[in-house]
């Protein structure tokens, strides 16, 4: 057997784990396991991770949700600082601000707990499934729901602020393939994405539409599953098969690029990186110009996260791709277990992702 064989089957040299790491004919250092942490116990794994990492820069405390319904936050040496129990599972990230975690879970509540030790500070019983990361601005938490309805809640108190419910029509009303899009807040504008192909933007402060357009090309499930701010562009996925920039003030389509089962995008700044059901793309921001196009190995998983010199590209089979940025090649792929689902988060040079056989890693970029 040679080198390189034995390497892929057992991993290679410096990883203790003995974790699946696929390398191409030339091995790059691209990371170093720092550590693992088990969050789910054998008898409770799940297929499928959904929640994804957030991270707090000041202290480096990691806080990723699970299918079994536990909050977990984790200290950057790997240790379990607090864990909190709900009714439901995380589909998507928490976020962090100032001192207050905000989760929303398939129970139905939106969550606030205390960064440092958990404590509960408030919940919103908000009667549907609460799969998005939350966006949080001037005091407010935005969550958009898996039923169309984007809620904007006090920060402090999880007092209702006001909701906007768009009224899809169709068969595609309410249903989604790739979950949904998490809300994004922007100056006075906050901007969502529905079941129905349509992108509004509405007045932060009373939910009022300002602009809304709809953006899926016409087809079998319309669902607009991500939307990414960067720049002066809005950029959105439709499931329907397009990846669009969008004015932001407007909602004029600034420019589209067919995307068959388009269901994640991203932007690094200077690239636009999108994901289909078996296709990832690298775009131009400025005219959509297609860069680079290179088959997706196993089902998509979370958005793609920009780190250091790679973008990192959770696949629910695969595992986690770091991706060159220039070419769109893999250079490396890590699999802690069962493939990546959730989004991994960046603090750094350090990485957190959450596997699917319910264990958190760190990975230090080299």
């Amino acid at each position: 057997m040679s080198g390189l064989a034995l390497a892929l089957l057992l991993g290679w040299p410096g990883n203790p784990e003995g974790l699946l790491t696929k390398l191409p004919p030339a091995p790059l250092a691209v990371y170093a396991v720092a550590w693992r942490r088990e969050l789910v116990t054998p008898k409770e794994v799940f297929p499928f991770e959904e929640g994804g990492v957030a991270v707090d820069p000041g202290s480096g405390i990691a806080v990723c949700g699970t299918r079994d319904g536990w909050l977990h936050a984790v200290r950057q040496d790997g240790q379990i600082l607090w864990e909190f129990k709900t009714r439901g599972p995380f589909p998507a990230p928490p976020a962090i601000a100032g001192d207050s975690v905000y989760a929303g879970s398939s129970d139905g509540h939106v969550y606030a707990l205390a960064l440092a030790d958990g404590k509960l500070r408030w919940s919103y019983d908000a009667g549907e499934e609460m799969g998005t990361r939350p966006a949080v601005a001037a005091g407010v938490v935005y969550v958009m729901s898996l039923q169309d309805t984007l809620i904007a809640l006090d920060g402090k108190t999880g007092q209702w602020k006001w909701l906007h419910r768009r009224e899809a029509r169709g068969i595609d009303r309410g249903y989604t393939i790739r979950g949904a899009a998490s809300a994004l807040v922007r100056g006075s504008s906050v901007f969502g994405a529905y079941s129905d192909g349509f992108v509004a933007a509405l007045d932060a402060t009373n939910g009022q539409v300002r602009w809304e357009r709809q953006v899926a090309p016409s087809g079998e499930y319309t669902d607009v599953d991500s939307l990414w701010l960067e720049g002066k562009r809005l950029y959105a996925a439709a499931y329907s098969g397009e990846v669009l920039a969008l004015d932001p003030d407007t909602g004029v389509t600034l420019w589209s690029v067919r995307a068959p089962r388009a269901s994640r995008v991203t932007s690094t700044g200077a690239l636009v990186v999108a994901e289909g059901a078996s296709q990832l793309l690298g775009l131009a921001p400025g005219n959509g110009q297609p860069l680079w196009s290179v088959p997706l190995e196993g089902s998509p998983g979370g958005a793609p996260v920009a780190a250091g010199r790679w973008v990192l590209v959770p696949a629910q089979e695969g595992g986690l791709r770091f991706v060159e940025p220039a070419t769109g090649r893999t250079l490396r792929i890590f699999d802690g277990g069962n493939g990546v689902t959730g989004e991994p988060a960046v603090n750094g040079r350090r990485v957190y992702v959450l596997s699917n056989g319910g264990s958190l890693y760190a990975l230090d970029l080299e």
